[in-house]
């Protein structure tokens, strides 16, 4: 399979590039900066790009485009996380959220779209949030985003249907910055092998939406990464 992974180097996606770095998969990497890239991967094109910006967008879809003729998976993966109080967020903070959570998977979508077509099983994996379906203190900003990137990809499905598979990840409580007890996180690994169920089911199957928690819940209120 030919695959795009967004936010590549650390986190889920990192976790995700690990494991689709095998034998008969080539990976197209995107991270803000190649030297963030820790590891070797031995199937892949790293590709340096700032998805806050179009012509950003443009260089990853125009590089992937110059080396394979179809793209079989488009995992839109990419995400900033600014935990503040509404009230505390400056405009560069909800600005650097709508581009990189939302805007960026909107346009690297409508850009890849000619090349998912010529896939035999193309398919589409939205990374959104169960903070689209709660309500922590934080995240009014991130909630939004994660909102919207929910609600396109639902539509997106049905506008696709027959064409391209779309489907939606929800998931939160995911130990992505190092948590020295994370008892009660999820690790990336755990989001990575869901991802790879949901892309490597039959054509004939289809994964619209799962979500993924902790039994702690958190769903309203303070969540252990809140501010105070």
């Amino acid at each position: 399979m030919n695959i795009v992974i967004t936010g590549a180097s650390r986190g889920i996606g990192l976790a995700e590039a690990k494991l689709f770095d095998k034998p008969g998969n080539h990976l197209f990497l995107v991270a803000s900066s190649k030297e963030s890239f820790k590891n070797d991967f031995q199937n892949a094109t790293l590709i340096e790009a700032d998805l806050s910006s179009d012509e950003a967008i443009d260089s990853v879809v125009s590089g992937a485009r110059s080396e394979v003729d179809h793209i079989d998976v488009l995992i839109n993966n990419v995400g900033v996380m600014i935990m503040k109080k509404f009230e505390d967020l400056s405009g560069d903070d909800i600005d650097k959220m709508l581009n990189i959570n939302l805007r960026s998977h909107i346009l690297l979508t409508k850009g890849l779209l000619p090349v998912l077509y010529k896939s035999e099983s193309p398919q589409i994996v939205f990374m959104s949030s169960m903070a689209a379906k709660t309500y922590i203190v934080g995240e009014s900003v991130y909630s939004a985003t994660k909102s919207a990137v929910t609600g396109f990809a639902n539509v997106l499905r049905n506008e696709l249907i027959n064409k391209v598979r779309v489907s939606v990840v929800h998931a939160w409580g995911v130990n992505t910055w190092g948590a020295e007890k994370p008892n009660d996180l999820m690790e990336a690994q755990d989001i990575a092998d869901v991802v790879e169920f949901i892309t490597t089911r039959p054509a004939s199957i289809l994964v619209e939406s799962i979500d993924l928690g902790n039994p702690r819940g958190w769903r309203g209120g303070q969540a252990p990464w809140s501010p105070n």
